[in-house]
């Protein structure tokens, strides 16, 4: 009995699915372009019409203006509620993270939190190209006689992505 408990509880977590992705993104502050990566994984509570997964993601932005440097990378986890429909899949979600603004001799290093809502379009069960919306504030204060730009601690970026569903099940 108890070894079959046991198993009840475990199954869920080993029927779970994994994803990862890329993603192009543009903000609307200095570094403006940028690329993503992340990896996602389905938490337990997944039913047929709502899921939950939990997605770390690495975003890195460059550019080059009159000769200044911009650069700026953050690093958080999410947490995010997915609805299920036939042919797309709105999702929402909040996270926190790290981030870093490298302005020439100008430097910054604290936290970031996230909001983020967006449209998955799964085209089969292994491809799934998305857009989203992110809000990400930083925890800081941009002095524009050190960046020597105005830059907002609250920023807005556009998404364009692919994810790919890994099955950690074989049917």
């Amino acid at each position: 009995m108890k070894t079959f408990l046991v198993i009840l509880l475990i199954a869920p977590l080993t029927f779970s699915q994994w994803e990862t992705g890329a993603s192009y993104k543009i903000k609307n502050d200095v570094p403006e372009n940028g690329l993503g990566i992340h990896i996602s994984r389905n938490l337990p509570v997944q039913r047929a019409d709502f899921g939950v997964k939990v997605r770390a993601e690495v975003n890195l932005f460059r550019q080059i203006e009159n000769k200044i440097n911009y650069l700026s990378e953050d690093y958080h986890l999410t947490a995010i509620g997915s609805l299920f429909f036939k042919n797309f899949s709105p999702y929402f979600g909040f996270g926190i993270g790290y981030g870093e603004l490298n302005i020439n001799r100008f430097n910054w290093q604290g936290f970031v939190f996230t909001l983020i809502t967006g449209i998955n379009f799964p085209i089969t069960d292994f491809i799934n190209p998305y857009i989203e919306i992110q809000g990400i504030k930083y925890f800081a204060d941009f002095d524009s006689r050190l960046t020597g730009k105005i830059i907002s601690t609250y920023q807005l970026r556009g998404v364009v992505g692919i994810s790919f569903s890994i099955n950690t099940l074989k049917d």
